[in-house]
């Protein structure tokens, strides 16, 4: 008996779709009885949401309230907030499939882990940087500070890197693990700052009246603080001068501290003048032996001199 190609089509065709239908079956059948775990999933990540969006506030409050910097808590409430919602997403995964083993997931993700921490070595180390500087706060937005070659005003620090203004108007990006790890000059640390410099007097001048006359000077320069006083001392004798080192107090901020060091410098100078007391330049002096002395007037008699 010979079967026509025909009917072992429809034979095939009506095979499969059996066996489709079957299948289509199965997964309805499958999604009905999953329809309770489904939704319970759901409800688990909405209580993880919730709970998430609460922590994120608390710790907004506690920035707010407490000495914890505004920046840092809102940085720790986001950490946190996503910490919360990965485990939600966790614990709603083992509900709606049973099968699933987080400890497989986190070993396969070791080895990808491993790899993205050295390619984003520089990425995570500004990072954690950016966060000790926000919490320990070496300096503040506003401060002028001295880095890495760099002098200017904080403009801003975020997770990544800290942006200064210097003082010629330009701005400069500096990573926060170069920032953290170097150091670090605080120009506004306090409300005032010691200006020093030297200035030199003639060897034949009187030193006590040199003193006075700068001291005068200070008191009534305006910008410079009397507490703490001035202070002038003899600091070398050089070879053509004998030079005081001048201290004085002013507030802090770098235009503040060039304008009255401008003053004190003029003032000193001026002061100097008028009590006719010499600020001499280097020199040399040189001493001939009396053998020395005779041939040089030979030699300048021969030349004609």
């Amino acid at each position: 008996m010979t079967v026509s190609p025909a009917l072992l089509l429809c034979l095939a065709v009506q095979l499969s779709l059996g066996t489709l239908l079957d299948a289509v079956q199965e997964f309805i059948a499958g999604f009905i009885r999953q329809i309770p775990y489904i939704v319970l999933g759901i409800l688990i990540v909405i209580i993880f949401l919730v709970v998430a969006r609460v922590i994120g506030r608390l710790f907004r409050e506690a920035g707010a309230h407490t000495r914890l910097p505004p920046n840092v808590a809102a940085i720790l409430g986001r950490i946190i907030s996503t910490a919360v919602i990965v485990l939600g997403l966790f614990v709603a995964a083992v509900v709606v499939f049973p099968a699933f083993k987080p400890g497989d997931l986190v070993t396969g993700l070791g080895i990808t882990s491993v790899a993205l921490g050295f390619a984003l070595k520089d990425v995570l180390q500004n990072f954690v940087a950016g966060i000790l500087i926000l919490w320990r706060q070496p300096f503040v937005v506003g401060d002028q500070i001295s880095t890495r070659g760099f002098s200017g005003t904080v403009e801003e620090v975020n997770m990544r890197s800290t942006r200064i203004k210097t003082y010629d108007g330009c701005r400069v990006i500096l990573p926060n693990g170069d920032v953290y790890v170097n150091p670090i000059q605080v120009f506004t640390a306090f409300p005032q700052r010691r200006i020093t410099f030297t200035v030199g007097i003639g060897y034949p001048d009187s030193i006590e009246k040199a003193r006075k006359v700068i001291h005068d000077l200070l008191a009534r320069t305006e910008g410079v603080l009397p507490d703490p006083s001035p202070l002038v001392y003899v600091s070398e004798l050089a070879g053509s001068s004998v030079n005081f080192t001048v201290y004085f107090w002013v507030e802090s901020h770098q235009a503040n501290a060039i304008a009255v060091s401008d003053r004190v410098a003029t003032g000193i100078k001026l002061s100097l003048d008028e009590a006719h007391i010499d600020m001499p330049y280097p020199h040399t002096v040189v001493l001939f032996d009396e053998s020395a002395r005779q041939l040089f007037q030979k030699d300048s008699e021969k030349s004609g001199g």
